[in-house]
């Protein structure tokens, strides 16, 4: 790792938001690449990179090349995220005024001061508006002035950024945006291409964060979603302007199967109930069944207990399900057996507690949940250890 100083230098270090140039520097014999800047102290710009060829010595004539595309993207970005501000404020109003932003290449980042998420209109509204600025190929104009003449006329300050006396004002169109701005900027704002709004969400309390592309990055955003609707097309077998219809065409025909399959499953787990209940296992002449009905719900668990109920009233019956990946127990338990100590509440607390969960209810009937579905069977056969053992 090297840093250089250079007598002059077209290289921009990161301020106000705007990230560092990269590129090279080089001589006759040798070359650096250039990953970053930093500035040590006012008017004083250090190029930090690795040399990649021969040995560069002070004195020596160099040639500092800046990455001419990479700053061509972040001049799209920074020219658009003035319109974004612009575009804000007509959308949302005046308040909603700049609280940090990110120039970087890639993409761009915009935090401003609002009470709440935009909704998907005033996002479309406010993309739409600064494509409408692009299109209009506005003249962009870099001017020098004093800062009391700037800040009079009505020029907008950027977050993050310090000034002197003499300030560099950045105006776009007529009076389209008039900011502040020491940054790289595009002459026109036509050379943008597009600007596409990725993500809006929450920055700080009462801040709001918009991520966007442009130029290049806009279009392989672009080109990727429509090689994706392609392929989604592809698959479903159908064009991709009918899509849409027929993802809900098969969504709806998705949520028939999962019906008629969860009561397929819900018959045979009433099926095998009944196979287990024409012989339920006796504890001390006790009728007492103990069993796992598989994708079952609370209603149909208390309809299996009556069943059992009407076939056994001197018995007592838990059963136990998993619903949305957390375990159910449900226990009846008939009415002489509350007087020899059998008590449904405690009985479902006993088997919710080895789950993680927990629960009551009457003596007769209770229902508990828990967060462990692994254990859900070894829990439901040690109820009947727990009744053989509290069975007066």
């Amino acid at each position: 790792m090297v840093e250089v100083l250079l007598p002059r230098t077209g290289f921009y270090a990161e301020s106000g938001g705007q990230v560092d140039d990269t590129g090279r520097i080089f001589g006759e014999s040798w070359e650096i690449h250039v990953t970053g800047m930093r500035k040590p102290a006012a008017g004083v710009l250090v190029h930090i990179g690795t040399v990649v060829k021969g040995t560069p010595r002070v004195g020596e004539k160099a040639t500092a090349e800046v990455d001419i595309d990479r700053r061509r993207d972040i001049m799209r970005n920074h020219t658009a995220t003035h319109l974004l501000h612009a575009a804000l404020h007509k959308v949302l109003g005046e308040h909603a005024r700049q609280a940090g932003s990110l120039v970087a290449p890639e993409h761009l980042r915009f935090d401003f001061n609002h009470p709440q998420a935009l909704t998907a209109e005033e996002l479309a509204a406010v993309e739409a508006e600064v494509n409408r600025a692009i299109y209009a190929d506005m003249p962009v104009t870099p001017r020098v002035k004093s800062r009391e003449e700037a800040i009079a006329e009505g020029a907008m300050a950027l977050f993050g950024e310090k000034y002197g006396e003499t300030v560099r004002t950045i105006t776009i169109g007529e009076s389209h945006s008039y900011e502040l701005c020491g940054g790289t900027h595009l002459d026109r704002t036509g050379v943008i291409g597009m600007f596409l709004i990725t993500s809006e969400g929450s920055a700080a309390a009462g801040v709001r964060r918009i991520e966007a592309v442009t130029g290049r990055g806009a279009y392989a955003r672009v080109r990727e979603r429509f090689a994706t609707l392609e392929e989604a097309a592809a698959l479903l077998e159908t064009p991709p302007d009918a899509l849409p219809r027929k993802v809900d065409s098969v969504q709806r025909a998705l949520a028939d199967a999962r019906k008629e399959s969860a009561e397929l499953r819900r018959k045979m787990s009433e099926s095998r109930f009944l196979d287990q209940l024409a012989d339920a296992p006796r504890v001390k002449g006790v009728p007492v069944l103990a069993a796992l009905i598989p994708d079952s719900d609370p209603d149909t668990l208390r309809q299996l207990t009556d069943k059992f109920r009407e076939k056994y009233p001197d018995g007592a019956i838990v059963l136990g399900t998993v619903k949305a990946g957390r375990p159910l127990v449900v226990a009846a338990v008939a009415e002489p057996l509350t007087k020899r100590g059998i008590h449904a509440g405690k009985l479902v607390q006993f088997v919710a507690k080895q789950l993680g969960g927990g629960g009551g209810g009457r003596p007769t009937f209770a229902q508990a949940g828990g967060k462990d579905a692994s254990r859900l069977e070894e829990a439901l056969a040690s109820a009947r250890t727990w009744i053989e053992e509290h069975l007066a």
